[in-house]
């Protein structure tokens, strides 16, 4: 299958076989799957993967990708350890690209899935742990966030037709569907839960919050609705130098902006973003409060009719209140 003289056809039928033994393999016993997969690791199956998911052939692609899927459901390892002995880590790569490549079929959720499994902080152990997440984040992690970047309008276009947006930069002009971007939200929230101290170190480092929040300026509204999600995985992880990175940037503008934008209508931007505020409030987050009201009263008192907004600026009172009483304690009686 790995000779230069092969036919293409050839090699097709050969990938399908493979990706049929491999899955007729599931009616072994565990033990005697873990040896077959771990010889067919050893004979050099990622490197046929490698050229597999280059092919223009979709079939073969998938294939491919349930090839992978097979063996990170019986030992991820056995995909990490080669990633890790890979020069150029090409193979990780071509997993990124393709989660951003319309191969249709919904093939770009199996990366997504290969991507999570691959990277889940919870299944690695070892010396793969750290060096697999050196990998993605060091080579891979800014072009994903440029995907997003280049996906969404500048604050002066209009918004983007809901059926695809033209990309730039990385992608090479590539039109990138709203589900695969997502995806790569879905990703991006993944990484923020499971590497925490990694993503916060890039994002600190990079404007790439502010990258990801253009979703807001999408025409679709799961996508903005995605974008709110992310906010709140940021905000969840209860981050003293994320919060203040949010207050300083003021990364929250876009996401009022889009609620705002939204009006009175209940749907999922809406429980969203009151969601969010309702966590901040709850949470005790004082930076993030203080910051919401001052910045945002005026967008928001029409939106007092809802409890959380209510609640909300009670909050912001009662730190008002017990700021000035602190301030009355500390000045001596005369």
């Amino acid at each position: 299958m790995r000779s230069p003289n092969i036919s293409m056809e050839s090699k097709r039928e050969l990938v399908l076989f493979l990706h049929e033994f491999c899955t007729l393999s599931k009616s072994l016993p565990l033990v005697q799957q873990l040896r077959l997969f771990r010889d067919l690791s050893g004979e050099g199956v990622f490197e046929i993967v490698s050229d597999v998911l280059q092919s223009q052939d979709r079939k073969i692609v998938s294939a491919g990708t349930d090839i992978v899927i097979l063996f990170l459901n019986q030992d991820p390892n056995l995909l990490r350890s080669y990633i890790v002995q890979q020069e150029g880590n090409s193979l990780l790569g071509l997993l990124v690209k393709g989660m951003v490549t319309d191969f249709g079929e919904q093939m770009h959720c199996q990366f997504l899935e290969i991507l999570r499994i691959l990277m889940d902080s919870f299944t690695m152990s070892g010396a793969h742990r750290d060096v697999i997440i050196e990998i993605f984040y060091e080579r891979h992690l800014d072009y994903l966030v440029d995907v997003i970047a280049s996906s969404c309008p500048s604050r002066s276009a209009t918004r983007t037709s809901p059926n695809s947006a033209v990309v730039g930069g990385n992608t090479e002009g590539h039109r990138i569907k709203p589900e695969i971007l997502l995806n790569v939200c879905e990703l991006l929230c993944f990484c923020v839960v499971h590497h925490p101290y990694r993503i916060k170190c890039n994002f600190l480092m990079n404007n790439a919050i502010e990258k990801i929040l253009t979703m807001t300026r999408r025409s679709e509204k799961f996508l903005v609705v995605a974008a709110v999600r992310f906010m709140r995985t940021i905000i969840s992880r209860n981050d003293e130098h994320l919060i203040r990175h949010v207050v300083k940037f003021n990364l929250l503008k876009p996401i009022i902006d889009a609620f705002v934008e939204n009006g009175d209508r209940y749907n999922m931007l809406q429980s969203g973003v009151l969601e969010l505020l309702e966590h901040i409030r709850k949470e005790n987050l004082k930076p993030l409060v203080i910051y919401v009201t001052e910045s945002f009263s005026d967008q928001l008192m029409k939106f007092e009719h809802f409890g959380s907004i209510q609640a909300f600026k009670l909050k912001y009172q009662q730190y008002l209140e017990s700021a000035d009483m602190k301030l009355s304690a500390s000045v001596p009686d005369m």
